[in-house]
């Protein structure tokens, strides 16, 4: 048996030692991604800091950490026009763009064949038959603004479907961000949850050591078990909510990922909103179910307009040619005139038809303050839940470092024998439980983030447009794609810039 700094250990106490200089090694990578690095040494240092990894190691994960995001960009552009929830709106809109189109050739010359035969008498000569063809084509003149009352109508319903083909696409996007973050979180909480498991049956190890050794009785004993086992319940929560987002993921992507190979979501620095005012200013100015409502109301009115244009007279302008070989019934071959058309009906139908436009107008606009006051609520949650959040994170940050600091100090007295190996372990336990609220907070202020950007109308995947934003959202400019981190930057940046979720290194940290 090996003596080391005075102390004897067996095969559970060479096992604790482990897990005490993996635990060192944990705090001090994490410390060394959450904290950040110093002015002075980032401004006269200009070497480079070693590796961690080899070098084809990082280069093969950066590769495919490319090759990942490309697949996904892919595939979120494609689910932004093929998810079945899009392509029924886009069906729907295509719908009334032909009923626009009907609207519009309305308006052109309308043609008309027909024949008829029978028999014909007449004063002192017998009944005669007779077969006659006509053709005709009629075009209205006046209609008193029906037409363009009707065209109006399906143009506005064709616009109101478009604006809800962008409320689908982006409600669709939005649920694939969240299940991507949703993987990353859950497979980082296993992580975790995995690891910190290991501590814990290390700890209950060392207490069954002190209980056979009679240093202890079995309380301490019972409490290290109690917490094993409820680490282990935690895992097993943490492993079903990792199939559960997988499963999403899927659904969504079209595809399996591998948690670990995920590229980091970054929100695009001009997406930052200032101020709570803004927010709602740009909510109201972009939200597609605010026109959509807009777009209702118009339809609504133009469907009154219609159906007052009904009360007038129509004018018609007929060309008629009739063949009757026999000439009984029709002595001109052809006809070209004018007609007048009024249509009074049982006068109650037309009046129904007028009060129930209005009172679907009334219908959509009360629909549309609903609609406004639905999205104020939700940009105010959502911006109250992002600012809050933030604070949440810079805290957790905080205390994981603390705790981080907490369990160097007593590794440190452990190796001058002035603390025990079981204080080592929880400080570690303690550690891993605020690296869970730690990732929570991350990966909930993100997925706020997101939904802020929904409300703002931003994540509208246009064909026709730049979507220089998808790139962006995948890894910007100056992100470094070996070794990215579940980490943040300094306190001056982080006012500035958005958080960067990068998780690949906290596996490896930890």
């Amino acid at each position: 048996m090996k003596r080391e700094r005075g102390y004897m250990f067996g095969a559970g106490g060479l096992q604790a030692m482990g897990a005490i200089a993996w635990g060192s090694m944990c705090a001090s990578m994490a410390l060394a991604a959450l904290l950040p690095p110093p002015a002075a040494a980032a401004e006269d240092d200009d070497v480079p800091a070693p590796a961690l990894h080899a070098a084809g190691q990082i280069e093969l994960r950066s590769i495919g950490r490319v090759r990942a995001s490309e697949r996904i960009k892919l595939a979120l552009l494609a689910l932004a026009q093929d998810h079945p929830d899009v392509q029924a709106a886009r069906a729907a809109a295509e719908s009334s763009g032909f009923d626009l189109e009907a609207a519009q050739r309305a308006r052109y010359p309308r043609f008309k064949v027909g024949t008829s035969a029978g028999s014909s008498s007449g004063a002192g000569s017998g009944a005669a038959g007779y077969t006659a063809l006509t053709a005709e084509a009629r075009m209205s003149v006046i209609d008193g603004g029906f037409m363009g009352a009707r065209i109006a109508a399906a143009e506005q319903q064709s616009a109101a479907q478009g604006e809800a083909l962008k409320t689908a696409s982006q409600q669709a996007v939005l649920d694939a961000l969240t299940a991507y973050l949703q993987v990353q979180r859950f497979a980082l909480k296993a992580e975790i949850s995995q690891r910190s498991g290991a501590v814990l049956d290390e700890l209950a190890r060392v207490e069954q050591r002190r209980v056979d050794l009679g240093a202890t009785g079995q309380s301490d004993l019972r409490m290290a078990a109690s917490r094993r086992a409820s680490a282990q319940a935690r895992q097993q929560e943490f492993a079903s909510q990792q199939a559960d987002a997988l499963a999403k993921f899927e659904s969504y992507f079209r595809f399996a990922p591998e948690p670990q190979s995920l590229p980091a979501l970054v929100l695009p620095p001009y997406w930052d909103i200032p101020s709570q005012a803004e927010a709602l200013r740009t909510a109201e100015a972009a939200s597609t179910e605010l026109q959509e409502a807009d777009r209702q109301i118009a339809r609504a009115q133009a469907v009154v307009r219609q159906q007052e244009a009904a009360r007038w007279p129509t004018v018609d302008a007929v060309l008629s040619k009739t063949r009757d070989p026999q000439g009984i019934l029709y002595r001109e071959a052809t006809r070209a005139g004018v007609e007048l058309n009024w249509n009074f009906g049982n006068g109650f139908d037309l009046q129904t038809r007028i009060q129930q436009a209005l009172a679907d107008v009334a219908s959509f606009e009360a629909k549309r303050e609903t609609v406004r006051r639905s999205l104020i609520e939700t940009t105010s949650a959502t911006w109250g839940r992002s600012q809050a959040g933030r604070e949440r994170e810079r805290a957790l940050r905080e205390a994981v470092g603390e705790a981080a600091a907490a369990f160097q100090g007593r590794r440190r007295l452990l190796d001058f024998g002035r603390e025990t190996l079981l204080n080592v372990l929880d400080a570690q336990v303690e550690y891993f439980t605020l690296l869970l609220d730690y990732v929570d907070a991350l990966f909930d202020q993100r997925t706020n983030e997101f939904r802020l950007a929904r409300t703002a109308g931003r994540l509208w995947v246009d064909p026709q447009a730049d979507l220089g934003w998808v790139d962006a959202l995948f890894g910007g400019p100056g992100e470094v794609l070996p070794g990215e981190a579940l980490g943040i930057g300094g306190e001056a940046s982080q006012a500035e810039q958005p958080l960067v979720l990068r998780p690949a290194l906290l596996l490896h940290a930890i």
